[in-house]
């Protein structure tokens, strides 16, 4: 069994083959009761305080918990905390709190990336694509073709409306 000896924040570990040293602040240890199979299972995230040797710390703190980057506090009271998560079929999450060390934990698995479309999906939509372009444009091309023709109607009947009052002015002099 090796011997300890605390100086300041410091503890010694006095052993056989020379002294190792690390400081005495408490840390936090997150666990989970299970892996979460999908998004809606539950799952039970623990926050626990523990002190230079592992054991578990009855203290009180405020743990600032990052999970999928949210932030959110929690209380934790006589060294144990506990909070249900839902929704996702993966976590990772930080905790932190002031004076202590903290923890992270990955809970689940990442989803994969989508897997990049063959080049005979691209060719498919690229055809779609140019269909479709294809009919845009002789939507275009009929809607050009209508206004030229209501143009040229309106122009013409303007003419026949200019030449009527031509005729009735001149009536009307007469």
């Amino acid at each position: 069994m090796s011997e300890f000896k605390i100086v300041g924040d410091v503890v010694y570990i006095v052993e056989p083959y020379g002294e190792s040293y690390f400081d005495s602040l408490t840390h936090l240890r997150l666990s989970t009761d299970k892996q979460p199979e999908s998004a809606g299972d539950p799952i039970t995230l623990t926050i626990g305080i523990y002190d230079y040797l592992g054991e578990p710390a009855p203290e009180n703190a405020d743990v600032q918990l990052t999970i999928n980057g949210k932030k959110q506090t929690l209380s934790v009271t006589e060294g144990v905390s506990s909070v249900t998560l839902t929704g996702e079929p993966f976590y990772e999450v930080k905790g932190d709190a002031e004076g202590r060390r903290g923890a992270a934990l990955v809970i689940g698995s990442k989803p994969e990336p989508p897997k990049p479309p063959t080049m005979e999906e691209l060719a498919r939509e690229n055809e779609k694509l140019r269909m479709e372009i294809a009919r845009q444009n002789a939507d275009f091309q009929a809607y050009i073709e209508y206004s030229i023709n209501e143009q040229t109607m309106l122009k013409e009947q303007q003419s026949r409306m200019n030449e009527d009052f031509r005729n009735f002015m001149e009536s009307v002099t007469t």
